[in-house]
């Protein structure tokens, strides 16, 4: 007898039970389910020929037995959107008919804080091991860190190496760590990019200074938030510039930071880059005024644009123009680690990790979901005619990995910089000088 097993948290509930209302064809679901008949969707990589039906429950607290597979999820994961939602259902669902004795226990639980996934981990090792996961989703800027603490466990002889090679390159660079395959990426986020009106029909140009040349044309950005220090750090890394110095100690360095900060206040003084850009706290703001014709050009994300493209209204989109040409993007994202020591359930963590990212499933799941896919073959899940899926596809190629997570001193001082120069209260060089102070002090 299946069963798979769904431990949610308020107020995420009303997701996951929509996903079985869809799943198991009723209209309303109590709050706390047993022995529910459900009976899975389409057949998908490894159904088996004769389905038998399992046992859907959702559950308040969770008992592990020896045959249950654990799985720590993230609500930016399990809950991002609806469909996602259950079209992941539908895959565990899938895997569970080629593993009928198997119990799939999956768990939301948050990746920082307290109550955050690596701490449980930390802690959870003497007190309870039979409750923590086999399997968990983590942002890719913790597998390292994680897999110092032995927090996840490497990975090479339970999952194929060569299907790294078929992850974009920046997913490619956080699978490893210290020659050790400790997580596989599956998703990537932020990349950022220009959402640009319909009415504007000419190419938007390669490179900055020609871009905001066009004085009759306005753009806007966040540069009141953490997006606009990370299109500073963009043009930082395109100058040359260096994050840490010759001990690993972080570092901004003058120069390379004067010229990023340069090409903004250049964009801001001449006009071409609106002044409420120093309200404007997050990226959805700026893509509206794009959106209700108040301005031509906003800085948007792969996340912002998928989330908020709706059928009626499909705008345009390009990459940001650099200083000598279109600048990489920085990426973060998402990656599967296996955080059990034990060889049997580490196999077969490895196992869904590797049904869940063929190309059909990564796929599907990436597009439902409104999130990038970390290999090229996923996107032949999406439809043929999605643009935006050959411009994505195309710039994940040059992308680079996020260096830095959102609460480093170097992304606040980058902030802090990007806010001055785009209010015009400090020139590129005073900004500039302070940044490199505030890092280094």
């Amino acid at each position: 007898m299946r069963r798979l097993v769904l431990t949610v948290f308020f107020p995420l509930l009303t997701v996951f039970l929509a996903a079985c209302d869809l799943l198991n064809n009723v209209s309303n679901v109590p709050a706390e389910v047993t022995a529910v008949s459900a009976t899975p969707a389409v057949a998908l990589t490894l159904t088996p020929a004769v389905q038998s039906t399992p046992n859907f429950v959702i559950a308040a607290t969770i008992t592990p037995t020896d045959n249950s597979l654990i799985i720590w999820l993230p609500p930016a994961i399990a809950s991002r959107t609806e469909a996602g939602a259950v079209t992941l259902s539908d895959q565990l669902l899938a895997f569970n008919n080629v593993h009928p004795d198997l119990e799939i226990i999956v768990e939301q639980k948050p990746t920082t804080g307290q109550g955050g996934a690596l701490n449980y981990l930390r802690t959870g090792r003497g007190v309870a091991p039979g409750v923590l996961p086999d399997l968990i989703a983590l942002p890719v800027t913790q597998l390292a860190a994680a897999a110092n603490e032995g927090l996840v466990f490497p990975m090479e002889e339970f999952l194929d190496p060569a299907a790294v090679d078929d992850l974009f390159p920046p997913a490619r660079a956080w699978a490893y760590n210290a020659d050790h395959l400790v997580g596989y990426p599956f998703a990537l986020t932020d990349m950022l990019h220009l959402e640009y009106s319909n009415t504007i029909t000419e190419p938007v140009a390669l490179t900055w200074a020609s871009f905001i040349s066009d004085t009759t044309r306005h753009m806007v950005l966040p540069a009141a938030g953490p997006d606009g220090g990370r299109l500073a750090l963009e043009f930082y890394l395109a100058a040359g510039g260096n994050l840490t110095n010759e001990a690993g100690q972080p570092i901004l360095e003058l120069d390379p930071l004067t010229t990023a900060l340069e090409q903004l206040y250049d964009g801001r003084a001449n006009g071409f880059i609106l002044q409420q850009s120093s309200n404007i706290t997050n990226l959805a703001d700026g893509v509206r005024l794009v959106r209700d014709g108040s301005t031509d050009y906003a800085l948007t994300s792969s996340d912002v644009f998928l989330q908020s493209t709706t059928t009626d209204y499909t705008p345009q989109f390009a990459a940001v123009p650099g200083l000598d040409q279109p600048l990489p993007a920085l990426v973060n994202g998402w990656a599967w680690a296996t955080t059990t020591p034990d060889a049997g359930r580490k196999a077969l963590a490895a196992e869904l990790i590797t049904f869940l990212t063929t190309p059909e499933n990564l796929g599907s799941w990436s597009r439902q979901s409104q999130i990038l896919p970390t290999t090229p073959g996923a996107f032949s899940a999406w439809p043929n005619d999605d643009v935006y899926a050959a411009f994505a596809q195309n710039e994940l190629q040059r992308a680079i990995p996020m260096p830095l997570t959102a609460s480093s001193t170097i992304m606040a001082a980058l902030d802090n910089a990007v806010f001055d120069v785009i209010s015009l209260n400090k020139s590129p060089a005073v900004a500039a000088a302070e940044a490199v102070a505030a890092v280094g002090s």
